[in-house]
């Protein structure tokens, strides 16, 4: 069964979160890894049942399966890039969703 890896952000440094993305491409995506299937700075809130509004940045992952894209997310090599991801946004959620 596939899943997605959603993360949804605020960008407090563009900068920053460019050189995140150039480094993280190549662990988070390609063959064994996932692949992209939303990246937008134009997410909408509904505000459902009065909480606060998400980020407005969200990036939409595809993996083969819950096992693979834990596997990647968590690798040494892709953790090493979340302290640059952090420092770049103010994180919202990150979420494995499996697709049914």
């Amino acid at each position: 069964m596939t899943a997605l890896l959603i993360l949804n952000y605020h960008v407090s440094d563009q900068q920053r979160l460019d050189a995140y993305r150039k480094a993280a491409t190549p662990v988070l995506l390609g063959p064994d890894r996932g692949e992209m299937l939303v990246g937008t700075d134009r997410t909408l809130h509904l505000g459902e049942g009065g909480r606060p509004t998400g980020g407005t940045h969200t990036v939409v992952l595809r993996f083969a399966d819950v096992e693979r894209a834990e596997a990647v997310y968590h690798s040494a090599e892709y953790q090493e890039l979340v302290p640059e991801r952090l420092a770049a946004t103010e994180p919202f959620a990150a979420m494995i969703v499996p697709e049914l």
